[in-house]
């Protein structure tokens, strides 16, 4: 049989002339020239992607609250650290920086494609804290690393308005200091120092139940109530012989 080699050559010729054609329409690459883009997912406690964040310190402890926001890259990794430009919006922000907040942690570390902002809000520097709620609108701007794309801004609002009314859960019963915010604050240097070295299964279980600084306890099956003998070991019975000065509800026998 016969081959007619030059008809095979020409239909060769002719499918590789059309493949430049089909892969230009058809799968466009990725343009590594050009520059890549970040922007905020902040999630909430329900996994919901949002843009406003509000924090009160109440019986918190510590003078600086840190708020970690993710950022996502819409690009290439590089082999480099990149720095993210992130800037205070004028309008609708009352914070000032170096006294409300700082932010720290704003790249995107070498051969990453996402990163963790933080956003430290300041407690000690604002009195006006202690009244009224300040606010911060950030942005991401462009740079010579990075520009922002889709939601580039997130609202922080934060206080340190302390609460004078006593909490359902500090019960009047059993022995503990009579309620004040400076006392409640105490409990909870202890228990934040002295429960997870105790027990880190209950101090687990505790936080679980409650929340952060019992934001969600109550008298009901709280923590005084499903707790009691714990508690009363490994804080109140500290706080009761390194704080003679306390006034408590029931005179303990310690």
């Amino acid at each position: 049989m016969k081959l007619n080699i030059s008809k095979y050559i020409a239909s060769g010729l002719a499918v590789i002339a059309l493949l430049p054609a089909c892969s230009e329409d058809n799968y466009k690459l990725y343009d590594t020239t050009q520059k890549d883009s970040v922007f905020f997912e902040f999630r909430n406690a329900k996994n919901e992607i949002v843009d406003e964040i509000d924090y009160a310190f109440n019986y918190d402890i510590a003078d600086v609250h840190t708020i970690e926001i993710p950022v996502i890259l819409m690009g290439m990794p590089k082999d480099y650290e990149r720095t993210i430009k992130i800037e205070a919006i004028e309008e609708g922000t009352t914070m000032k920086p170096d006294v409300n907040y700082t932010i720290t942690n704003n790249v995107i570390a070498p051969n990453e494609v996402k990163g963790v902002v933080n956003i430290n809000l300041l407690r000690n520097n604002d009195p006006d804290i202690l009244s009224e709620s300040k606010q911060l609108v950030l942005t991401i701007s462009e740079n010579d690393d990075l520009k922002s794309v889709g939601e580039n801004k997130i609202t922080i609002t934060y206080s340190d308005i302390r609460p004078t009314a006593r909490p359902s859960w500090w019960t009047t019963w059993g022995p503990k200091p009579v309620y004040s915010y400076e006392n409640i604050q105490l409990f909870f240097d202890y228990f934040y120092r002295l429960v997870p070295e105790a027990s880190p299964e209950i101090f687990k279980e505790m936080i679980d139940a409650y929340g952060d600084y019992f934001v969600k306890a109550s008298n009901i099956q709280g923590p005084f109530t499903m707790y009691e003998g714990f508690l009363r070991q490994y804080v109140m019975i500290p706080m009761y012989h390194e704080h003679p000065e306390l006034e408590w509800y029931d005179s303990p026998l310690w």
